[in-house]
């Protein structure tokens, strides 16, 4: 006897010999003496499908069938020729991304400048979130790289009596 058991996509076919389907498929009740050979194959193979193939490749299908490449590429027009460079199945986030991390920056800056004095919370932003190194931002300012570390650590302080638990603040090397 052959039944057909369906793997993903494809249909597979195994080849049992009787005894091995009666000691199978005993549970079934389909070993009665009246039906034909091709009979109880039929039955066989229809319990079977109900039971093992259909679900597994309909559970398949429902997750995967959008995966991958569409079977319709997308074309403009009247093109003949697939000249798309499949960029366009993939998404862009660039700018979501962008402005989530504009939106994060404002925050941080609100959060900062609300907690220190004018100063201090301008030293801070240029250092740990514009990524300004000290001696630049003590050129900047026309003062030694000494005073604005300085000024870095008093703000760190202050910053620190305000949010004590959340303020980790990496050691600067400029």
């Amino acid at each position: 006897m052959r039944f057909s058991v369906r793997y993903e996509e494809k249909i597979q076919t195994i080849e049992l010999n009787d005894e091995e389907t009666e000691q199978m498929w005993v549970s079934l009740s389909l070993v009665d003496e009246g039906l034909s050979k091709s009979n109880k194959e039929r039955l066989i193979q229809d319990a079977f499908n109900d039971k093992y193939n259909k679900p597994e490749y309909n559970n398949w299908h429902k997750f995967d069938r959008h995966r991958g490449m569409p079977k319709k590429p997308f074309r403009k027009d009247d093109e003949s020729e697939d000249t798309t460079d499949h960029m366009d199945y993939f998404p862009d986030n660039t700018d979501e991304e962008i402005r989530e991390k504009q939106e994060e920056y404002e925050y941080l800056c609100e959060i900062i400048r609300k907690t220190l004095k004018e100063k201090q919370a301008e030293l801070l932003i240029a250092i740990f979130l514009d990524g300004v190194s000290v001696t630049e931002y003590a050129e900047r300012e026309g003062v030694s790289k000494s005073a604005i570390s300085h000024r870095l650590d008093t703000a760190k302080k202050n910053f620190k009596k305000v949010f004590p638990e959340s303020s980790t603040f990496p050691s600067c090397h400029g």
